[in-house]
């Protein structure tokens, strides 16, 4: 049997929102969408998803959910035909009906990765979903969950050169929001850095104004004030757009001149489902050195380290490196303090901001002679600026038995 590779597999990418669910698959050009909402059959053990979801609720032959992302976030439910579903259960029998549909529509070949895309990475549920998903025939070993912004940063990267000479915007523009993304690259310390952070804009408008010639004017003219106040002093060497509200770009006469001096501007409707792609055959090649760091939600945002001795000679152990997925992060180190009263750890966020060292003192561990006592450090990431660290008493051996004495302390990575 042939290896899977990243070559070889056949990778689906899933952007999921609240409003709907763009997919596209590696070998194949064609992309899908659905509205995230899901349908059960009034008589029958049937479901539906998307239009078709809506199409039975509206004939009143189903019983509806949409806004299936945020039910799953508020751990809410839903009550079918006398039975409560999960919030969670819905959205993953949601997405192994997309799964199951694209695949259909291309020739009936399973999907050996998947990624799913979403507008902000949160560990806690990303690992709650991928779990879960388990349970609906995804392989948890590959499928993987990353912010819109690692999507764009990825998708962009993997563009001709040209289009990433300087900084490279995004506007998304749906039904429900307004967002702007910004790609920078830099170098530091022999490292290339790649940082694409995201922004939800206040300015943001319902596409039912575009039907009436005065509601676009104020769509232009909004879209203008947003572009000139986001990329002023700033040399953007291109600028993508995607979202419904990019489906017809006639309605930005003035938005469309500003954008397209001195830069490329490109639309794209399914880019985040494209970006999961490139992340997935990065993923199924092991994740290798792709040339930069990676620095969006999801990724440490700065080099922790922990000083101590090796040999007699001092050193620092990194706990994370920047760039790294927290997803994976967490480390579990066993200490042997001899003179020292105090656990130092290092923090060096890239960029601008200032590193500091953070000193947790040992008053907690009980009496003891000097190199006569272990201490667990355990080290856990729950978000890409902070990190929660326990330290606990391990005692020594037959001599000293461990006691709870424990410390726990949450780290942010600057002020």
């Amino acid at each position: 049997m042939e290896e899977m590779t990243a070559e070889t597999a056949r990778i689906l990418g899933i952007d999921l929102t609240d409003g709907g669910a763009a997919a596209a698959l590696s070998d194949t050009e064609e992309t899908f969408r659905f509205p995230t909402a899901i349908c059960r059959d009034r008589k029958n053990d049937v479901w539906y998803i998307g239009e078709d979801a809506y199409e039975k609720a509206f004939a009143g032959k189903g019983i509806l959910t949409d806004h299936l992302l945020s039910l799953a976030r508020k751990h809410g439910t839903a009550t079918i035909r006398g039975v409560r579903h999960e919030g969670e259960e819905l959205l993953c029998l949601f997405l192994q009906m997309v799964r199951r549909r694209c695949e259909e529509l291309t020739g009936g070949k399973p999907s050996e990765c998947v990624v799913i895309v979403l507008p902000e990475y949160r560990k806690s549920e990303a690992d709650t979903l991928r779990n879960r998903l388990t349970d609906f025939g995804f392989d948890r070993a590959r499928t993987f969950v990353v912010s819109r912004a690692e999507s764009f940063l990825y998708y962009v990267m993997s563009q001709p050169r040209e289009v990433r000479t300087g900084e490279v915007g995004l506007f998304d523009l749906s039904e429900l929001s307004l967002e702007f993304y910004e790609l920078q690259v830099t170098r530091e310390r022999r490292k290339m850095y790649v940082r694409a952070d995201r922004e939800s804009l206040s300015e943001a408008f319902t596409l039912s104004i575009l039907s009436g010639e005065s509601g676009k004017k104020l769509a232009d003219q909004i879209m203008s004030g947003c572009a000139e106040r986001l990329m002023a002093k700033k040399i953007f060497s291109s600028v993508f757009l995607t979202g419904k509200g990019f489906d017809d770009f006639s309605w930005a006469d003035s938005f469309r001149r500003m954008i397209c001096t001195r830069r490329k501007v490109f639309i794209d409707p399914d880019l985040f489902a494209k970006g999961a792609l490139v992340r997935g055959a990065r993923m199924l090649s092991g994740g290798g050195d792709p040339g930069f760091v990676c620095m969006c939600s999801g990724r440490a945002e700065a080099n922790v380290t922990v000083n101590v001795e090796k040999n007699g000679q001092p050193m620092v152990f990194p706990l994370i490196s920047a760039g790294d997925p927290i997803d994976t992060a967490g480390v579990r180190l066993r200490l042997l303090p001899d003179s020292a009263d105090q656990v130092e750890i290092n923090i060096e966020p890239v960029g601008r901001r200032k590193g500091k060292t953070v000193r947790l003192p040992l008053s907690f561990l009980p009496e003891r002679p000097p190199k006569a006592g272990f201490v667990d450090l355990t080290a856990e990431f729950p978000d890409e600026k902070s990190m929660k660290v326990r330290l606990k008493d391990a005692g020594f051996g037959e001599l000293f038995a461990a006691t709870d004495a424990a410390m726990d302390k949450e780290v942010q990575f600057w002020d």
